[in-house]
């Protein structure tokens, strides 16, 4: 079984699209695979809510989220739309025993790929909007420490146990601490390329949390952010050509009328 991954320098790298069609059709079995391994790893751990490929060594945009009793999988998922910021404490579970306090939509508007690849658009909200942020980010290789306030548990104590009041004084103090972080990496973007991707993610964050800024679409990287829109636009496309290809499939084992898939 895949052991989690820890390393951050690992983690920090954007994580490439499943490339499952051709012109033959839809080539399902490599995604199916990664799928497995991922629901493996969290059925062997219940307490496991949400885990990417990259999580495991997989370099993928695939994750899944434990909803109840329920797996969902999200295949080349892309967020198009982000509303209602709030500052919060959350876990990461590639960083065991730390707890980030960090702001994140409530609301999102999602499109992605099923475990069935089957293409779907969704609006979360609450802890889901929350999750899938994180996890979007991380295909991005935006980890939460760079966009976060980290506490260790074992020697801070838990952020879950601050009251109300204490948590406000501490959003006060995320948010300077983001500003004096956003503003350091400033000069040495200039320097150091590497660190754009991190300066475009903390400058958005920043101007969020502090009113500056207008939240209508993902804080990513230029190169997601090109991949995003090709997606978006191709995404209908895309998904008519695996419909095609399928029923063009069914149809040389006897024209049966396709009914979308396996239920």
């Amino acid at each position: 079984m895949k052991q989690i991954i820890t390393s951050e320098e690992l983690l920090s790298q954007i994580a490439s699209p499943l490339k499952f069609l051709s012109k033959e059709g839809a080539d399902t079995a490599e995604g199916l695979t990664i799928i497995k391994e991922i629901k493996e790893v969290m059925e062997a751990d219940k307490n496991i809510i949400a885990l990417a490929a990259p999580q495991i060594g997989i370099d993928s945009r695939i994750f899944c989220i434990r909803f109840n009793d329920t797996i969902k999988t999200f295949v080349n998922p892309i967020v198009t739309k982000k509303a209602n910021y709030i500052i919060r404490p959350e876990t990461f579970i590639s960083m065991p025993g730390k707890e980030i306090l960090i702001s994140r939509p409530e609301e999102l508007t999602v499109v992605y790929y099923t475990d069935e690849f089957k293409y779907e658009e969704n609006k979360l909200l609450g802890a889901a909007a929350r999750i899938f942020d994180q996890h979007c980010q991380l295909l991005d290789g935006i980890l939460p420490s760079e966009l976060g306030l980290v506490s260790d548990v074992a020697k801070d104590g838990s952020l879950a146990d601050c009251t109300e009041e204490e948590i406000k004084e501490l959003s006060e103090f995320y948010k300077t601490y983001i500003q004096t972080k956003t503003q350091a990496m400033q000069a040495e973007v200039v320097k150091n390329l590497e660190l754009e991707k991190q300066y475009k993610s903390l400058r958005f964050t920043e101007n969020v949390i502090n009113g500056r800024a207008r939240v209508v679409a993902d804080a990513i990287s230029p190169k997601a952010q090109a991949v995003a829109t090709l997606s978006m636009k191709k995404a209908e496309q895309v998904n008519k050509a695996i419909n095609r290809a399928q029923m063009i499939n069914a149809g040389k084992k006897g024209k049966k009328k396709y009914k979308g898939g396996k239920k």
